[in-house]
């Protein structure tokens, strides 16, 4: 198990130190708009900074739950089953591995972000067009012009997500995940002039023809590696409890939409209860700290089921919430000046705003015990609201794992 711990490491180092593209996928949507003679600036650079932030945390991140979890019985000189479920995917559950058994699992995943706020990303468009400066080859401003501004964003995501678990004791495991991800993003950009201004900025409707660019890049690495420990509490007759307590290490690359560029750690609670011998409710509750910035920290929470239809077979359904405890940006450096009724006025750009946003998601999957101790599993998830960067369809995952 050391062996494989290590060689996890060795290559999340070796991925990680690659050397970058001078271009970064954050560029590549920062600068979108130079490809139609605007210049950029800060607020496009602030809104690429926000949206490859997002991105990273938006991804599903699978529980470090095994299958089958067992602990020693000294009389019998046996391991015996612990859970009688095969248990959830995207949850936690209290019940730990067993100490020196382990579980090696491999996940693929795919996550295309369609949707901002409930707007299209493949249409977005202010409704008031930008205010941009006319400057001449020494700098000074000699007016100003008006543009209407749309945007074409998509951004994809394959991940393949190589997970260890360790039973240091029968109450206390040990998790690594390595996310492998390859992204993806394309822009297309479309300006039309619709007003211009002299030095005073009156402006007056002048309507010019639609320059379009575009820009993309594809990129693939490890994402932030995460190292979960969970211990189990003592058990009472209808209750199983564990505390878990989760460090994110910011090994990907955050200008690459694939890490979010800092250090968390994360406490969590987890319970659950048997019915009927085959039916495991669960609750999660915890929250990511960003020690550097902890108004930026989020709260997780999910409440769910497993059910396992045959000894072998194993359906779950879970609510998973995510929710931010501040916004995650402020106006002012997100903000562009656009031309409204009321006159010049700062709005945000492409009408993106990054206020305080809740996640909630329905996650439901299936687990199957395939040969021993082997399993597959597949899982699907569905965004139940519109907050944020999100996928409007189906988010899919499917994996194998084996308990040793």
């Amino acid at each position: 198990m050391r062996r494989y711990l290590a060689c996890l490491v060795l290559l999340a180092g070796i991925l990680a130190g690659a050397p970058a593209e001078s271009r970064s996928l954050r560029d590549d949507l920062g600068e979108a708009s130079r490809t139609v003679g605007l210049l950029g600036g800060d607020a496009f650079d602030a809104l690429a900074e926000n949206v490859a932030d997002t991105a990273a945390r938006s991804l599903p991140v699978i529980s470090s739950s095994a299958g089958f979890t067992y602990r020693y019985n000294a009389a019998t000189e046996v391991f015996e089953r612990s859970s009688q479920t095969l248990g959830p995917l995207f949850l936690e559950r209290p019940d730990t591995i067993g100490r020196g058994k382990f579980n090696l699992s491999v996940s693929v995943q795919y996550v295309q972000f369609d949707e901002f706020d409930g707007d299209d990303l493949g249409d977005l468009e202010a409704p008031d067009p930008i205010v941009v400066r006319a400057v001449d080859a020494g700098g000074n401003v000699i007016g100003f012009t008006a543009e209407q501004l749309r945007y074409r964003i998509a951004i994809q995501h394959w991940v393949t997500a190589l997970g260890a678990t360790y039973g240091i004791t029968d109450d206390l495991d040990v998790n690594l995940l390595l996310p492998i991800i390859a992204s993806r993003l394309r822009v297309g950009v479309t300006a039309r002039q619709v007003a211009i201004a002299g030095p005073d900025g009156a402006f007056a409707p002048t309507v010019g023809p639609a320059r379009t660019g575009r820009t993309d890049g594809d990129d693939a690495g490890v994402g932030d590696i995460l190292l979960r420990l969970k211990y189990q509490l003592a058990r009472e007759e209808v209750l199983r409890a564990a505390a878990g307590f989760q460090m994110r290490l910011p090994s990907g690359d955050e200008d690459e939409f694939r890490g979010t560029g800092t250090f968390e750690m994360s406490p969590f609670l987890y319970a659950s209860t048997l019915l009927w011998s085959r039916v495991e409710p669960h609750a999660n509750l915890g929250i990511d700290v960003r020690p550097e910035d902890v108004d930026r920290s989020q709260a997780r929470y999910g409440v769910g089921v497993d059910v396992d239809v045959t000894p072998r077979v194993n359906l779950n359904l879970a609510f998973l919430g995510r929710s931010e405890l501040s916004d995650a940006a402020d106006p002012e450096d997100t903000d562009f000046l656009h031309l409204t009724g009321a006159g010049v006025a700062p709005r945000p750009l492409l009408g993106l705003d990054f206020d305080r946003n809740d996640f909630f998601d329905l996650s439901f999957g299936v687990r199957a015990a395939v040969y021993g101790t082997i399993m597959v599993f597949a899982n699907g998830i569905y965004a139940l609201n519109d907050e944020g960067l999100r996928n409007d369809t189906i988010i899919p995952t499917f994996g194998v794992e084996g308990t040793f």
